[in-house]
């Protein structure tokens, strides 16, 4: 007797052992896993935008020898800063490979957050989407293997003032100022502002000097006025020298939510504009000027989620407006400025932002 029940217990052990080692070569073999992400804008509100996932999660055969259901979430980062966050419980799967669409909000207020991490990092962007996905089979909780998303686009939103190219400035035809070189560079940026730092090498050929009393700065990004204020000061540029001149602007950041708003609904599409004005006093007699050599458009696109594809690429354009000549008092002008006069001849430059994908798979 005692002999049989050893045997039984035996018996039982080996069948106990053998069903372990099946279910743990069900969940480590084959175990489900995410095959795809893919993000897409929704709706575009005043306050908040949406975000679209579709998650296509591989649901070995094995495992679906019972009703299952997922728990699914996922995060989307720009940057390290985390711009979505969601979780849907107890999503019905069928078949073999199944898509699982979920929807969030994303805050707009977090746009000067992630806008100013990318001016710091040199103008450039991680996009990292971190999906997870849970099945349940029999209160069993079965997680797929990790898989992470990420995209980097890059922009180079100040290299038109980033030229050599010599210029001329003129007035009642003669020449007032010559521009030497152009540049600009952003300063370090906050939640509340981004500065951007330019200036023009420029010699006065007259035998006066020319008297600035004033340089004011506007930015608008797709028409919304992002920056207004004074960029300089009192300057004067002696008879027959050298000087450089600067105008600093600012982007006041609490005002990109309103751009984010209007660039997705433009297609991810922004025309930034960066206008600098002088005040130029001569003969008792003040004027304000457009400094165009400091003053530029330039067109950008996104491509956040790689709507257009994996090798997708976003693009900027740099166009340089010819003005008329002005009809301004024949000496003075001002702080890096071809406004009152001839510029270099209407001209486009595109350069392309590098993007790209990455997969990470932890099994």
């Amino acid at each position: 007797m005692a002999l049989r029940w050893k045997a039984g217990v035996a018996v039982l052990v080996v069948l106990v052992s053998l069903v372990g080692i099946a279910a743990y070569g069900l969940l480590v073999v084959d175990r489900p896993s995410v095959e795809s992400v893919d993000n897409s804008w929704g709706t575009v509100e005043e306050n908040r935008t949406e975000v679209e996932t579709e998650i296509a999660v591989d649901n070995p055969l094995l495992l679906r020898v019972a009703d299952g259901a997922a728990n699914v979430g996922y995060t989307i980062s720009m940057n390290d800063v985390r711009i979505a966050d969601e979780r849907k419980e107890r999503v019905r799967l069928q078949g073999r490979d199944d898509v699982v669409t979920v929807r969030t909000w994303v805050d707009n207020d977090e746009v000067p957050d992630w806008w100013a991490t990318h001016v710091n990092r040199n103008e450039t962007t991680t996009v990292r989407v971190d999906p997870s996905v849970a099945l349940e089979y029999g209160g069993v909780d079965v997680p797929a293997d990790r898989w992470t998303r990420e995209r980097t686009f890059r922009t180079d939103l100040l290299a038109p003032l980033q030229t050599d190219q010599e210029r001329e400035f003129t007035a009642f035809n003669r020449t007032v100022l010559a521009v030497e070189e152009t540049d600009a560079q952003w300063g370090h940026a906050t939640v509340e502002r981004t500065p951007i730092n330019a200036s023009a090498t420029v010699t006065n050929p007259l035998s006066v000097p020319i008297p600035i009393t004033n340089v004011s700065y506007t930015v608008r990004m797709n028409g919304i006025v992002v920056g207004q204020g004074e960029a300089g000061q009192q300057t004067l540029i002696p008879a027959e020298s050298t000087r450089t001149l600067r105008a600093n602007a600012s982007i006041n950041n609490t005002r990109l939510d309103e751009w984010w708003v209007t660039h997705l609904r433009n297609d991810e599409t922004t025309e930034l504009s960066v206008d600098f004005e002088a005040t130029i006093e001569y003969a008792g007699v003040e004027r304000e000027l457009p400094l165009d050599f400091v003053s530029y458009n330039r067109t950008f696109e996104t491509d956040v989620f790689g709507a257009s594809g994996t090798d997708a690429s976003a693009r900027a354009t740099a166009v340089d407006a010819s003005p008329a000549p002005h009809d301004s008092p024949p000496a003075p002008e001002s702080n890096a400025d071809p406004a009152a006069s001839t510029r270099s001849p209407a001209k486009e430059a595109t350069s392309r932002w590098g993007t790209q994908w990455r997969r990470n798979g932890h099994g």
